[in-house]
C-alpha cells in the first residue's frame, strides 16, 4: 500500500473522530463496552444522536459491536485508538500551559 493511500485512510479516520461527541464516546468506551442507551445517558444526548454517531465510528472501524442477550454493546475496536486520543489531550494540555505562560510573561 502506498504512503499516499495510508495518508488518505488516516484522514478518513480523523474525519470520523472530528466531532466532540464521538471523541467523548471513545473515552466512555475505553474501559467497558456500553449500550447506546448507556452512552446516551452518560453524554446527555438523545439515543438517535448517539446511534448516528456510533454508526459513523463503526463505519470507520473505530468501534465494533457484540450482542449480549437483547443488548448490543459497543467497544473500541483497537485500544491504540484510545492512546491516540490520550496523546492528543496531552498535546493540547501542553499547548494551553505554554500559552498561559506566554500571557503571564507579558
Amino acid at each position: 500500500m502506498s504512503h499516499k493511500r495510508i495518508f488518505e485512510i488516516q484522514a478518513e479516520l480523523c474525519r470520523a473522530m472530528g466531532n466532540p461527541l464521538r471523541i467523548e464516546i471513545v473515552h466512555l468506551l475505553r474501559d467497558n463496552p456500553l449500550t447506546v442507551n448507556d452512552i446516551a445517558s452518560s453524554t446527555n444526548n438523545h439515543q438517535a444522536t448517539v446511534s448516528r454517531n456510533l454508526a459513523i465510528l463503526r463505519n470507520a472501524g473505530i468501534v465494533t459491536t457484540h450482542r449480549e442477550g437483547n443488548n448490543i454493546l459497543y467497544h473500541v475496536a483497537n485500544p491504540k485508538l484510545v492512546r491516540v486520543c490520550d496523546l492528543m489531550q496531552e498535546v493540547l494540555e501542553e499547548q494551553i500551559a505554554h500559552n498561559t505562560q506566554l500571557v503571564q510573561n507579558l
